[in-house]
Protein backbone atom coordinates (compact mmCIF):
# COMPACT_ATOMS: atom_id res chain seq x y z
CA UNK A 1 0.00 0.00 0.00
CA UNK A 2 1.28 3.48 -0.90
CA UNK A 3 2.01 5.64 2.16
CA UNK A 4 3.63 8.66 0.47
CA UNK A 5 2.80 9.78 -3.08
CA UNK A 6 4.57 12.59 -4.95
CA UNK A 7 3.00 13.52 -8.28
CA UNK A 8 4.67 15.77 -10.87
CA UNK A 9 6.72 17.69 -8.29
CA UNK A 10 8.47 20.78 -9.65
CA UNK A 11 10.83 23.13 -7.81
CA UNK A 12 11.96 26.27 -9.54
CA UNK A 13 14.33 28.94 -8.24
CA UNK A 14 13.71 31.93 -10.53
CA UNK A 15 15.21 30.74 -13.84
CA UNK A 16 16.69 27.50 -12.45
CA UNK A 17 14.64 24.31 -12.59
CA UNK A 18 15.98 22.22 -9.71
CA UNK A 19 13.36 19.44 -9.73
CA UNK A 20 11.50 18.70 -12.95
CA UNK A 21 8.28 16.66 -12.88
CA UNK A 22 9.28 14.07 -10.26
CA UNK A 23 6.71 11.40 -9.41
CA UNK A 24 7.25 8.55 -6.98
CA UNK A 25 5.34 6.34 -4.55
CA UNK A 26 6.72 5.03 -1.27
CA UNK A 27 5.27 1.92 0.38
CA UNK A 28 4.26 1.70 4.03
CA UNK A 29 7.47 -0.01 5.16
CA UNK A 30 9.70 0.77 2.17
CA UNK A 31 13.15 2.34 2.20
CA UNK A 32 13.49 4.28 -1.05
CA UNK A 33 16.91 5.67 -1.98
CA UNK A 34 17.37 8.78 -4.13
CA UNK A 35 20.78 8.55 -5.79
CA UNK A 36 22.57 10.72 -8.31
CA UNK A 37 25.47 13.13 -8.78
CA UNK A 38 25.75 16.46 -6.96
CA UNK A 39 23.20 18.99 -8.17
CA UNK A 40 20.77 16.43 -9.62
CA UNK A 41 17.88 17.52 -7.35
CA UNK A 42 17.78 14.67 -4.85
CA UNK A 43 18.25 16.81 -1.71
CA UNK A 44 15.78 19.40 -3.00
CA UNK A 45 13.24 16.60 -3.47
CA UNK A 46 13.89 15.46 0.10
CA UNK A 47 13.44 18.99 1.42
CA UNK A 48 10.08 19.26 -0.36
CA UNK A 49 8.98 16.03 1.33
CA UNK A 50 9.75 17.44 4.77
CA UNK A 51 8.39 20.89 3.93
CA UNK A 52 11.63 22.87 4.14
CA UNK A 53 11.23 23.85 0.47
CA UNK A 54 7.85 25.00 -0.89
CA UNK A 55 6.60 23.05 -3.89
CA UNK A 56 6.39 25.14 -7.06
CA UNK A 57 3.84 22.75 -8.60
CA UNK A 58 2.69 19.18 -8.20
CA UNK A 59 1.02 17.28 -5.37
CA UNK A 60 2.44 15.59 -2.27
CA UNK A 61 0.22 13.22 -0.29
CA UNK A 62 0.77 11.49 3.03
CA UNK A 63 -1.82 8.75 2.77
CA UNK A 64 -4.92 10.45 1.38
CA UNK A 65 -3.99 13.89 2.77
CA UNK A 66 -2.45 16.56 0.55
CA UNK A 67 0.36 18.19 2.58
CA UNK A 68 1.67 20.83 0.14
CA UNK A 69 0.71 23.69 2.43
CA UNK A 70 1.24 21.95 5.76
CA UNK A 71 4.17 23.26 7.83
CA UNK A 72 7.16 20.98 8.50
CA UNK A 73 6.43 20.66 12.22
CA UNK A 74 2.93 19.42 11.44
CA UNK A 75 3.97 16.75 8.93
CA UNK A 76 5.33 14.40 11.63
CA UNK A 77 8.59 13.72 9.79
CA UNK A 78 11.86 12.60 11.40
CA UNK A 79 15.05 13.63 9.61
CA UNK A 80 18.70 12.68 9.95
CA UNK A 81 21.07 15.28 8.48
CA UNK A 82 24.51 15.04 6.92
CA UNK A 83 26.04 17.25 9.63
CA UNK A 84 24.11 15.37 12.39
CA UNK A 85 22.44 18.64 13.61
CA UNK A 86 23.03 17.88 17.28
CA UNK A 87 23.31 20.64 19.87
CA UNK A 88 26.89 21.10 21.15
CA UNK A 89 25.79 22.45 24.57
CA UNK A 90 23.43 19.51 25.26
CA UNK A 91 24.43 16.11 26.57
CA UNK A 92 23.78 13.00 24.48
CA UNK A 93 20.67 12.32 26.58
CA UNK A 94 19.36 15.85 26.06
CA UNK A 95 20.00 15.69 22.32
CA UNK A 96 18.10 12.42 21.93
CA UNK A 97 15.24 13.71 24.08
CA UNK A 98 15.07 17.16 22.48
CA UNK A 99 12.32 16.45 19.97
CA UNK A 100 10.14 14.66 22.51
CA UNK A 101 10.50 17.52 24.97
CA UNK A 102 9.74 20.09 22.26
CA UNK A 103 6.49 18.22 21.58
CA UNK A 104 5.75 18.19 25.33
CA UNK A 105 5.60 14.42 25.52
CA UNK A 106 5.21 12.59 28.81
CA UNK A 107 8.35 12.60 30.98
CA UNK A 108 7.99 8.95 31.85
CA UNK A 109 7.86 8.10 28.14
CA UNK A 110 10.99 10.17 27.53
CA UNK A 111 12.80 8.42 30.38
CA UNK A 112 11.85 5.07 28.88
CA UNK A 113 12.58 5.71 25.20
CA UNK A 114 15.83 7.66 25.36
CA UNK A 115 17.91 5.00 27.19
CA UNK A 116 16.32 2.27 25.03
CA UNK A 117 17.29 4.09 21.82
CA UNK A 118 20.80 4.71 23.16
CA UNK A 119 21.21 0.99 23.93
CA UNK A 120 20.08 0.02 20.45
CA UNK A 121 22.82 2.18 18.90
CA UNK A 122 25.46 1.26 21.52
CA UNK A 123 25.80 4.76 23.03
CA UNK A 124 24.04 4.17 26.37
CA UNK A 125 27.39 4.64 28.14
CA UNK A 126 27.73 8.11 26.59
CA UNK A 127 24.46 9.68 27.73
CA UNK A 128 26.14 12.24 30.01
CA UNK A 129 28.78 13.34 27.50
CA UNK A 130 28.73 16.41 25.25
CA UNK A 131 29.11 16.09 21.44
CA UNK A 132 32.68 17.45 21.51
CA UNK A 133 33.65 14.34 23.49
CA UNK A 134 32.31 12.00 20.80
CA UNK A 135 33.74 10.56 17.60
CA UNK A 136 32.03 11.13 14.25
CA UNK A 137 30.46 7.69 14.34
CA UNK A 138 29.12 8.26 17.86
CA UNK A 139 27.61 11.60 16.84
CA UNK A 140 25.90 9.89 13.93
CA UNK A 141 24.40 7.34 16.29
CA UNK A 142 23.08 10.16 18.48
CA UNK A 143 21.24 11.54 15.45
CA UNK A 144 19.84 8.09 14.65
CA UNK A 145 18.73 7.54 18.23
CA UNK A 146 16.96 10.91 18.20
CA UNK A 147 15.03 9.74 15.13
CA UNK A 148 14.25 6.37 16.73
CA UNK A 149 12.42 7.86 19.72
CA UNK A 150 9.91 9.51 17.37
CA UNK A 151 6.77 7.86 16.05
CA UNK A 152 7.01 9.64 12.71
CA UNK A 153 4.96 9.15 9.56
CA UNK A 154 8.08 9.41 7.39
CA UNK A 155 11.81 9.05 8.06
CA UNK A 156 14.28 11.01 5.90
CA UNK A 157 18.06 10.67 5.64
CA UNK A 158 20.07 13.40 3.90
CA UNK A 159 23.47 11.83 3.11
CA UNK A 160 23.95 10.90 6.79
CA UNK A 161 27.16 8.90 6.21
CA UNK A 162 29.04 11.45 4.12
CA UNK A 163 31.29 12.56 7.00
CA UNK A 164 32.27 9.06 8.15
CA UNK A 165 35.30 7.05 7.09
CA UNK A 166 34.89 3.81 5.14
CA UNK A 167 34.92 1.47 8.12
CA UNK A 168 32.35 3.48 10.08
CA UNK A 169 30.11 3.80 7.04
CA UNK A 170 29.55 0.04 6.92
CA UNK A 171 28.56 -0.05 10.60
CA UNK A 172 26.33 3.00 10.17
CA UNK A 173 24.51 1.31 7.26
CA UNK A 174 23.61 -1.52 9.62
CA UNK A 175 22.40 1.01 12.18
CA UNK A 176 20.14 2.69 9.62
CA UNK A 177 18.68 -0.63 8.51
CA UNK A 178 18.14 -1.46 12.19
CA UNK A 179 16.26 1.81 12.67
CA UNK A 180 14.18 1.18 9.55
CA UNK A 181 13.25 -2.36 10.59
CA UNK A 182 12.43 -1.20 14.11
CA UNK A 183 10.02 1.47 12.87
CA UNK A 184 8.60 -0.22 9.78
CA UNK A 185 7.63 3.15 8.33
CA UNK A 186 8.26 4.71 4.89
CA UNK A 187 11.77 6.12 4.59
CA UNK A 188 13.67 8.10 1.98
CA UNK A 189 17.46 8.06 1.90
CA UNK A 190 19.55 10.49 -0.20
CA UNK A 191 23.09 9.68 -1.31
CA UNK A 192 25.49 10.17 -4.21
CA UNK A 193 27.15 6.81 -3.44
CA UNK A 194 25.64 4.09 -5.63
CA UNK A 195 27.14 1.27 -3.54
CA UNK A 196 25.41 2.75 -0.49
CA UNK A 197 22.16 2.91 -2.45
CA UNK A 198 22.49 -0.73 -3.53
CA UNK A 199 23.17 -1.83 0.05
CA UNK A 200 20.26 0.04 1.65
CA UNK A 201 17.40 0.53 -0.78
CA UNK A 202 14.34 -1.67 -1.24
CA UNK A 203 14.06 0.39 -4.41
CA UNK A 204 16.35 3.04 -5.87
CA UNK A 205 15.43 6.17 -7.84
CA UNK A 206 18.28 7.39 -10.05
CA UNK A 207 18.15 11.16 -10.63
CA UNK A 208 19.86 13.36 -13.20
CA UNK A 209 19.31 17.06 -13.96
CA UNK A 210 16.21 17.26 -11.78
CA UNK A 211 14.50 14.21 -13.32
CA UNK A 212 14.13 10.59 -12.29
CA UNK A 213 15.77 8.40 -14.92
CA UNK A 214 14.62 5.08 -13.50
CA UNK A 215 13.14 3.54 -10.34
CA UNK A 216 13.66 -0.11 -9.48
CA UNK A 217 15.45 -2.61 -7.30
CA UNK A 218 19.24 -2.63 -7.38
CA UNK A 219 19.18 -5.76 -9.53
CA UNK A 220 16.76 -4.20 -12.03
CA UNK A 221 18.86 -1.06 -12.37
CA UNK A 222 22.03 -3.08 -12.80
CA UNK A 223 20.75 -5.70 -15.25
CA UNK A 224 18.15 -3.66 -17.14
CA UNK A 225 19.18 0.03 -17.20
CA UNK A 226 16.85 2.30 -19.16
CA UNK A 227 19.63 4.70 -20.13
CA UNK A 228 23.37 4.97 -20.62
CA UNK A 229 23.54 7.20 -17.53
CA UNK A 230 21.88 4.62 -15.27
CA UNK A 231 24.13 1.86 -16.63
CA UNK A 232 27.24 3.93 -15.97
CA UNK A 233 26.17 5.25 -12.57
CA UNK A 234 25.12 1.88 -11.11
CA UNK A 235 27.92 -0.62 -10.68
CA UNK A 236 31.48 -0.74 -9.32
CA UNK A 237 33.68 -0.68 -11.33
CA UNK A 238 31.58 1.26 -13.83
CA UNK A 239 30.42 -0.30 -17.07
CA UNK A 240 32.78 -0.05 -20.07
CA UNK A 241 31.29 2.08 -22.86
CA UNK A 242 32.40 1.96 -26.52
CA UNK A 243 31.26 3.91 -29.58
CA UNK A 244 29.93 1.37 -32.07
CA UNK A 245 27.76 0.73 -35.10
CA UNK A 246 25.32 -2.09 -35.84
CA UNK A 247 25.91 -3.93 -39.10
CA UNK A 248 24.00 -6.69 -40.89
CA UNK A 249 26.04 -9.86 -41.48
CA UNK A 250 24.01 -12.44 -43.43
CA UNK A 251 21.06 -12.13 -41.06
CA UNK A 252 23.20 -11.78 -37.96
CA UNK A 253 23.90 -8.40 -36.34
CA UNK A 254 27.48 -7.39 -35.57
CA UNK A 255 28.36 -4.67 -33.07
CA UNK A 256 31.42 -3.02 -34.58
CA UNK A 257 33.79 -0.73 -32.65
CA UNK A 258 37.13 0.70 -33.78
CA UNK A 259 39.00 -2.07 -31.98
CA UNK A 260 36.78 -5.17 -32.11
CA UNK A 261 33.53 -6.72 -33.31
CA UNK A 262 31.06 -8.68 -31.18
CA UNK A 263 28.01 -10.49 -32.49
CA UNK A 264 24.68 -9.60 -30.88
CA UNK A 265 22.86 -12.39 -29.02
CA UNK A 266 19.91 -13.93 -30.86
CA UNK A 267 17.36 -12.78 -28.24
CA UNK A 268 18.17 -9.10 -28.75
CA UNK A 269 18.18 -9.02 -32.57
CA UNK A 270 14.55 -8.00 -33.03
CA UNK A 271 14.92 -5.12 -30.57
CA UNK A 272 17.96 -3.63 -32.29
CA UNK A 273 17.33 -4.46 -35.96
CA UNK A 274 15.89 -1.00 -36.59
CA UNK A 275 19.21 0.57 -35.58
CA UNK A 276 21.34 -1.25 -38.17
CA UNK A 277 23.68 1.26 -39.80
CA UNK A 278 23.25 3.78 -36.99
CA UNK A 279 25.71 4.76 -34.22
CA UNK A 280 25.14 3.14 -30.84
CA UNK A 281 26.96 2.84 -27.53
CA UNK A 282 28.04 -0.65 -26.48
CA UNK A 283 28.17 -1.38 -22.76
CA UNK A 284 30.19 -4.27 -21.29
CA UNK A 285 30.22 -4.84 -17.54
CA UNK A 286 33.72 -5.66 -16.19
CA UNK A 287 32.49 -8.93 -14.67
CA UNK A 288 31.06 -10.02 -18.04
CA UNK A 289 34.57 -10.21 -19.53
CA UNK A 290 36.24 -13.57 -18.82
CA UNK A 291 39.50 -15.38 -19.50
CA UNK A 292 38.39 -17.72 -22.33
CA UNK A 293 39.32 -20.92 -20.50
CA UNK A 294 37.20 -19.90 -17.47
CA UNK A 295 34.18 -18.54 -19.35
CA UNK A 296 30.85 -20.14 -18.31
CA UNK A 297 29.62 -20.06 -21.93
CA UNK A 298 30.90 -21.16 -25.38
CA UNK A 299 33.76 -19.02 -26.68
CA UNK A 300 34.21 -18.29 -30.37
CA UNK A 301 35.66 -15.52 -32.52
CA UNK A 302 32.21 -13.89 -32.40
CA UNK A 303 32.49 -13.08 -28.71
CA UNK A 304 36.24 -12.65 -28.18
CA UNK A 305 38.00 -9.29 -27.85
CA UNK A 306 41.64 -8.44 -27.07
CA UNK A 307 43.37 -5.93 -24.85
CA UNK A 308 46.78 -4.95 -23.50
CA UNK A 309 47.12 -5.40 -19.73
CA UNK A 310 48.23 -2.19 -17.98
CA UNK A 311 47.57 -2.80 -14.28
CA UNK A 312 46.52 -5.81 -12.20
CA UNK A 313 44.87 -4.92 -8.90
CA UNK A 314 44.40 -7.85 -6.49
CA UNK A 315 41.06 -7.99 -4.65
CA UNK A 316 39.60 -10.24 -1.98
CA UNK A 317 37.70 -12.22 -4.63
CA UNK A 318 40.23 -12.22 -7.48
CA UNK A 319 41.55 -9.18 -9.33
CA UNK A 320 40.61 -6.08 -11.27
CA UNK A 321 42.48 -5.74 -14.57
CA UNK A 322 42.95 -2.42 -16.36
CA UNK A 323 43.47 -2.81 -20.10
CA UNK A 324 43.64 -0.88 -23.38
CA UNK A 325 42.05 -1.99 -26.64
CA UNK A 326 44.31 -2.71 -29.60
CA UNK A 327 44.97 -0.18 -32.35
CA UNK A 328 46.34 3.33 -32.72
CA UNK A 329 43.43 4.89 -30.80
CA UNK A 330 43.34 2.49 -27.89
CA UNK A 331 40.57 2.90 -25.30
CA UNK A 332 40.98 2.00 -21.66
CA UNK A 333 38.59 -0.53 -20.16
CA UNK A 334 38.29 -2.78 -17.10
CA UNK A 335 37.70 -6.48 -16.45
CA UNK A 336 37.18 -8.22 -13.11
CA UNK A 337 38.27 -11.83 -12.66
CA UNK A 338 37.46 -14.34 -9.93
CA UNK A 339 41.01 -15.69 -10.15
CA UNK A 340 44.30 -13.86 -9.69
CA UNK A 341 46.18 -12.91 -12.85
CA UNK A 342 49.99 -13.17 -12.50
CA UNK A 343 51.93 -9.91 -12.72
CA UNK A 344 53.83 -11.36 -15.69
CA UNK A 345 50.79 -10.53 -17.86
CA UNK A 346 51.38 -6.77 -17.53
CA UNK A 347 52.19 -5.31 -20.95
CA UNK A 348 50.94 -8.38 -22.81
CA UNK A 349 47.98 -8.84 -25.14
CA UNK A 350 45.26 -11.09 -23.71
CA UNK A 351 41.97 -12.43 -25.15
CA UNK A 352 38.72 -11.85 -23.28
CA UNK A 353 35.45 -13.70 -23.78
CA UNK A 354 32.33 -11.51 -23.80
CA UNK A 355 29.08 -12.75 -22.30
CA UNK A 356 26.88 -11.70 -25.24
CA UNK A 357 23.64 -12.14 -23.28
CA UNK A 358 24.77 -9.43 -20.84
CA UNK A 359 25.62 -6.82 -23.50
CA UNK A 360 23.99 -3.38 -23.11
CA UNK A 361 23.20 -1.17 -26.11
CA UNK A 362 22.15 2.49 -26.14
CA UNK A 363 21.10 4.94 -28.82
CA UNK A 364 24.10 7.21 -29.37
CA UNK A 365 21.94 10.34 -29.61
CA UNK A 366 19.17 9.89 -27.03
CA UNK A 367 21.21 7.62 -24.69
CA UNK A 368 18.11 5.44 -24.23
CA UNK A 369 18.52 1.68 -23.97
CA UNK A 370 17.70 -0.28 -27.11
CA UNK A 371 16.94 -3.34 -24.99
CA UNK A 372 15.03 -2.23 -21.89
CA UNK A 373 12.56 0.31 -20.60
CA UNK A 374 9.72 2.42 -21.95
CA UNK A 375 10.18 4.96 -24.70
CA UNK A 376 10.64 7.87 -22.32
CA UNK A 377 12.51 11.06 -23.14
CA UNK A 378 15.37 11.94 -20.82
Amino acid sequence: MVAIAATNLVKRYQDKLAVNDVSLDIGEDELLVLVGPSGCGKTTTLRMLVGLEPITSGTLRFGEKVVNEIRPKDRNVAMVFQDYAIFPHFTVYENIAYGMRARHENRALISERVPAAARMFRIDHLLKRKPRQLSGGERQRVALARALVRDASLYLYDEPLANLDAQLRHQAREDILLLHREKGRPSVYVTHDQSEAMALGDRIAVMRDGKIQQIGTGTELYDQPYSRFVAFFIGTPSINLFDAELRNNNGEIDIVTQAFTVRAADEMKEKIRGHIGRPVTLGLRPEDLHPPRNAPFPVTAENTIHGIVNVIEPTSTGCTVYLTTLGAEGQDFIATFKARLPASYIGKEVPLAVNRRKIQLFDAETERSLLYGPGIQF
